[in-house]
């Protein structure tokens, strides 16, 4: 089955965008280990408490997110999540 791609202009030119899939809501969900990679990679990011979250991006790139809201589930496309710099728990992942 093909994947219907999009090819997105970044809208910050610093961004790293290209043709990716179609987004839609988290169909397969996992708790986050810190410092673990979850072995595929991650669409979405839930935060059950509001903190900063430091995550891996798909080049190896280490951000941190500040304040991200509790209880929702954020499309912030990742790796992994790095405990340093990380103070939201009760962190899930989800593609």
């Amino acid at each position: 089955m093909a994947l219907n791609t999009l090819d997105v202009r970044p809208i910050d030119p610093n961004l790293k965008t290209g043709p990716t899939r179609v987004m839609s809501g988290p169909v397969r969900m996992r708790s986050v280990t810190l410092d673990t990679a979850y072995g595929e990679f991650a669409t979405w990011l839930y935060v059950g408490v509001t903190g900063d979250v430091s995550i891996v991006e798909w080049d190896g790139t280490t951000i941190v997110l500040t304040g991200l809201a509790a209880g929702v589930w954020h499309p912030i496309y990742s790796l992994m999540v790095n405990s340093s710099g990380t103070t939201a728990t009760n962190i899930a992942w989800a593609s």
